[in-house]
């Protein structure tokens, strides 16, 4: 007959899953890490797949965003043709200007595309004498409606950090 092993808990020594799970136990262990570590990652990509979330900082000049844009491969395609008043209104004449807002704090949109992907970039204008133009307030990744940075509250008008994970119709 036979006999249980020492040890913190009685194994069967004819049984081949206690055999198994002392042999494989580590294994085991470093499947499951690495598909926890992969969900986690997924859940990451599905919500930022482009790194969007750490792209732009709120204040930054438009000047400086756009120059970094075009670094990292995105490329100026304004939803519209911007005219001599946009211009005006948003201190910049980048190409990727689409339009401003006439009434309001003179929000002003600037497009970009980086393969299928789109972003829009809105500005505020800058305080006098600050340099390098509209500073960013948010960006939007237009597949998506994901935005970042301040968005408006529409009960009270304040800006307040945008809500990434529930897009704005």
């Amino acid at each position: 007959m036979a006999t249980a092993q020492k040890g913190p808990l009685p194994q069967c020594p004819r049984c081949p899953i206690g055999r198994w799970c002392s042999r494989s136990l580590g294994a085991f262990l470093l499947l499951a890490l690495l598909g926890g570590a992969g969900l986690a990652l997924a859940q990451q990509r599905r919500n930022d797949s482009l790194g969007l979330a750490s792209l732009l900082r709120v204040g930054e000049p438009i000047i400086a965003a756009d120059k970094r844009l075009l670094q990292l491969g995105w490329r100026p395609a304004p939803a519209a043709s911007a005219d001599a008043l946009d211009q005006e209104r948003s201190g910049s004449s980048l190409a990727s200007l689409s339009g401003c807002a006439g009434t309001g704090l003179g929000y002003c949109r600037f497009d970009y595309r980086r393969g299928g992907a789109r972003l829009a970039v809105i500005t505020v204008p800058a305080a006098p004498g600050s340099p390098g133009g509209p500073q960013v307030l948010r960006w939007v990744d237009d597949a998506s409606g994901q935005r970042w940075g301040l968005c408006q509250n529409d009960s009270s008008g304040e800006l307040v950090p945008c809500d990434s994970q529930q897009p704005k119709d």
